[in-house]
């Protein structure tokens, strides 16, 4: 195995670019000033918070950091008057029936409602049940994000959530026409102009106008993954998301395609990180030639000078050892474009990814918006114990049981003697006193 940079630099070893932010002490105290303030101060917090970060001059009175019926109305208007917003618009709309139809299947295959029941002794089981309420956040600093309000929304109402909020930041009180429609076609409860820490802190606690919600998904800043960790347990979240990330496998394919593959992800973020994989010198020496020439060219060119810092390339002798490899990183995105290889054995290769996309014709970018599958996944290696975004992340589970009265005597010298041996006296009388 060889791994170099894009400068041609040989590496030791494969790189692998976690997250600092939670040893960031600067970050985590004032991530954990802004949660005390919410908790101590509620709204008085909010109001001062929105007009230090979103220069939004709110009017406390008016409750106005909440989403009014006219501003949707307006949004709704503005949207419909407009050509190309209202193509976007259906093609977003597209995208979340793929979305919804892709989760009610999910919901389908795990059976992820009712009860469930088997014999041990009694009758077992367990009854699961939608959680009740849950805030989707929409980041709104970079850029605008309505796929990841689809993507967050369409899972927790398959699910079967009841409330379901949204939180997203303005630029001066005002908020994308888009996100607003989009919201009320989905049917979100209602929707707050509050972005980063002051979002996940205003949910987990409550305040005189914010719900208090049982969950916070979406990904965010620094500052808004920072207060999801320090909150976590307070309010259930979904998983703490870092920069993209892609591998790329291939032993054949066009240069340029792979290279825009590549580049699609590392575009995200100036801290996004990427390798290709390839058994094939010659093929990786044209994916880097294209990846050089689409950057200087590229609008987002200054992000990318920075993620690229983060790209390499691993020559390898066969294509078991590219998945070997892949499967150490553990990436949120994996393309793989290796004959042989098809969406009917890539079970035998892959074991850590969040998505794998397979083929020369299928883009990873078909995943980030139209496939109909969750684009909401595991970064930083974490696809090594957790999952994409899904139906299962709204649901919980309690654990049921029932003894009749024959089922408890043959039990009970058994739960008698296990309470004995750990020294709980009142346990093991709660059963012997039932002996009949």
């Amino acid at each position: 195995m060889i791994v170099m940079d894009l400068k041609g630099n040989k590496l030791k070893d494969i790189p692998f670019k976690r997250s600092s932010i939670f040893i960031d002490t600067d970050l985590i105290r004032s991530v954990e000033k802004i949660i005390q303030s919410i908790y101590e101060e509620k709204d008085k917090a909010i109001v001062e918070y929105l007009k230090k970060f979103d220069d939004f001059e709110v009017d406390f009175d008016k409750n106005s950091f909440i989403v009014s019926e006219n501003e949707i109305e307006e949004a709704i208007k503005t949207v419909n008057s407009d050509q190309n917003l209202k193509i976007i618009f259906e093609n977003f709309l597209l995208m979340a029936d793929r979305v919804k139809k892709f989760h009610e299947a999910q919901m389908e295959h795990f059976n992820l409602k009712g009860k469930w029941t088997t014999t041990t002794n009694g009758t077992v089981g367990q009854v699961i049940k939608p959680i009740e309420s849950v805030c989707v956040y929409v980041p709104g600093g970079r850029a605008i994000y309505p796929s990841t309000l689809i993507m967050n929304t369409i899972p927790a109402k398959v699910a079967g959530v009841k409330k379901i909020y949204v939180s997203t930041p303005s630029k001066s009180g005002k908020i994308s026409p888009i996100i607003l429609a989009l919201s009320q076609k989905l049917g979100i409860d209602s929707i707050y102009k509050l972005g980063g820490a002051v979002a996940v802190a205003s949910f987990a606690f409550g305040t005189q106008t914010v719900p208090r919600a049982d969950m916070i998904v979406g990904p965010g800043n620094k500052y808004f993954i920072t207060a999801k960790k320090l909150l976590n347990g307070i309010i259930g979240i979904d998983m703490l998301p870092g920069p993209s990330e892609i591998v790329v496998i291939a032993d054949h394919g066009s240069p340029h395609h792979i290279a825009l593959d590549l580049l699609s992800q590392l575009e995200h973020d100036p801290d996004s990180n990427g390798y290709f994989i390839s058994t094939d010198q010659n093929l990786m020496e044209e994916v880097k030639n294209n990846i050089i020439l689409i950057s200087k060219e590229a609008e987002r060119k200054e992000i990318l000078s920075n993620s690229l810092n983060n790209f390499f390339f691993i020559l390898v002798s066969s294509i078991e050892e590219a998945f070997e490899v892949s499967n150490r990183i553990a990436p949120e995105h994996l393309e793989v474009v290796v004959k042989g290889v098809d969406i009917n054995n890539i079970h035998n290769y892959v074991n850590n990814a969040g998505t794998v996309i397979i083929g020369e014709t299928t883009p990873v970018v078909i995943t980030d918006y139209i496939a109909g599958v969750n684009h909401v996944l595991p970064t930083g290696a974490t696809a090594r114990f957790s999952s994409p975004l899904g139906v299962y992340n709204f649901v919980k589970f309690y654990n049921i049981a029932q003894w009749n009265s024959s089922n408890l005597q043959k039990d009970i010298p058994i739960v008698s003697s296990l309470a004995d041996y750990e020294g709980l006296e009142i346990h093991k009388l709660s059963v012997e006193r039932r002996k009949i």
